[in-house]
């Protein structure tokens, strides 16, 4: 018997002996009488007991049972906590493996492209007959064609990763809607499409956004809209005034065509990635359907969206409105800027490139275009070479590739960057000239210490600003 119930026992016999004798002494029980009072109290007091201890006992159960329960869904609970930690694992993984896939086919891809497309433009601006010229032009086309599905392919990569940063800078507005709708013309022309392009006045010109991305969205979408219109057909670029609020203005950019159109349904998956609106459309236009997925996913960043209105066969009008700051702040004279260039400026002849890449089609293009600039170029076939180079030479820029042989770019660009600092070295600008194009690489080539970053395919007016801008060059 355990001791806590031994006790309370003893003090119901108490109790009971107590009542017992207040009855016969203080009420006159007879002796008799007296003790069945106490038999009574004691015995009730003892099934109270009895009660209480088998109540202590259920619940003695019931808490062992819930413990028992409780153990139970912890340790299911802790089965799902790791089968989600290892899901997450696992998808983590594929990420990482597709962005590696990514990489490298990205850059085996681009380094031919690199080549074909840099060779066809200096093919072009030799004498040729007619016919050469069009093949040229068919090869131009081709490889252009090529390089807008890789750079649609990493956008969409870059968009999902959600490392695709947009600017905020100063830009007229007007200006770039036409340059934008402006690189049609010849295909317009060509289709006899008539274009319509309605600024409103209302609308500020000067704005502050990503002028870039901003573009990219319009010709995306006049593109889509030449790609579906007919011949003799119509394409309207209008931007509209909505509204402004202090220094922000509304407005809203719209794209229509006189073309196909869309029915409900195929509005519905418009904007799903690699999606078109019927396996017949992507046989007549191609591409990879990605263009209104990117654009729609920019102006996500943009912190609007793109919608479409549409009947089947009645054409239909891509639009979106979008809120922005006004630039209200005054502009620089023309003169002051001149003046400044001027000043720092020197002669083409003068500037001196090391150029480090191994692949022999792209040394021989990039130093064709840097010629045609009139610089004095070095080539080396890998960052060791490029790396002794500077040791022993002076130039003005280096434009480094990343995957070379015996030493790689990034490890060349440190070799550089010590050799400067312990020898008191002026620091020479290193370009990073590379088929590398995934999200996040020129944020990490410049953390190891390069100053710009540079894709190929070259883009002759992107390696142009870039020598203007390092070597302080002034703006022809």
């Amino acid at each position: 018997m355990p001791q806590n119930f031994k006790n309370k026992v003893i003090f119901s016999m108490l109790l009971s002996l107590v009542i017992g004798l207040l009855s016969f002494f203080i009420y006159h029980f007879t002796f008799v009488n007296s003790m069945g009072i106490g038999f009574i109290i004691f015995v009730f007091s003892l099934s109270l007991l009895k009660i209480n201890k088998r109540s202590s006992k259920v619940d003695k159960v019931d808490s062992d049972d819930d413990e028992e329960d409780s153990d139970v869904k912890y340790r299911l609970l802790e089965k799902k906590f790791k089968a989600i930690s290892e899901k997450a694992e696992m998808l983590e993984h594929e990420i990482k493996s597709t962005e590696l896939f990514l990489a490298s086919m990205s850059h085996e891809i681009r380094t031919p492209l690199n080549g074909i497309i840099g060779m066809t433009e200096v093919l072009d601006e030799m004498s040729l007959s007619q016919e050469q010229k069009e093949y040229v032009s068919i090869i131009r086309e081709s490889s252009n064609n090529l390089r807008v599905i890789v750079n649609d392919v990493l956008d969409v990569s870059k968009l999902n990763a959600g490392k695709m940063e947009l600017e905020s800078i100063p830009f007229d507005l007007f200006t770039k809607i036409e340059a934008s709708v402006g690189i049609f013309k010849p295909k317009i022309d060509e289709k006899e499409i008539t274009l319509e392009i309605f600024t409103d006045p209302m609308i500020p010109r000067q704005v502050i956004g990503d002028p870039t991305r901003l573009s990219q969205v319009i010709i995306n979408l006049v593109s889509n809209a030449l790609k579906f219109t007919d011949k003799g057909g119509k394409i309207d670029v209008t931007a509209e005034y909505i509204d402004q609020e202090n220094d922000e203005v509304t407005f809203k950019v719209s794209v229509s065509d006189s073309g196909i159109g869309l029915t409900q349904e195929q509005q519905e998956k418009i904007f799903e990635a690699y999606s078109q609106a019927t396996a017949s459309t992507a046989r007549q236009s191609g591409g990879t359907g990605l263009g209104l997925t990117i654009s729609n996913k920019i102006m996500n960043a943009m912190g609007t969206e793109l919608e479409v209105e549409s009947e089947e066969g009645e054409g239909a009008t891509f639009f979106f409105v979008i809120t922005m700051k006004v630039d209200t702040r005054p502009s620089i004279p023309v003169q002051e800027k001149e003046v400044e260039v001027v000043e720092k400026s020197q002669n083409l002849d003068d500037i001196h490139v090391l150029v480090a890449e191994d692949n022999p089609i792209n040394q021989k293009l990039i130093k064709i275009v840097l010629e045609n600039f009139g610089l004095n170029v070095t080539l080396s076939s890998n960052g060791q070479e490029a790396y002794e180079a500077r040791i022993n030479n002076r130039y003005d820029l280096i434009f480094m590739d990343i995957q070379m042989p015996v030493m790689g770019g990034v490890e060349s660009t440190h070799s550089i960057l010590e050799y400067e600092k312990e020898n008191g070295e002026a620091h020479i600008p290193i370009i990073a000239l590379t088929a590398n194009a995934l999200p996040g690489d020129k944020e990490k080539y410049m953390s190891e210490g390069m100053d710009d970053y540079a894709t190929k395919p070259l883009d002759v007016k992107i390696i142009e600003k870039l020598i203007r801008q390092y070597c302080n060059i002034n703006q022809s």
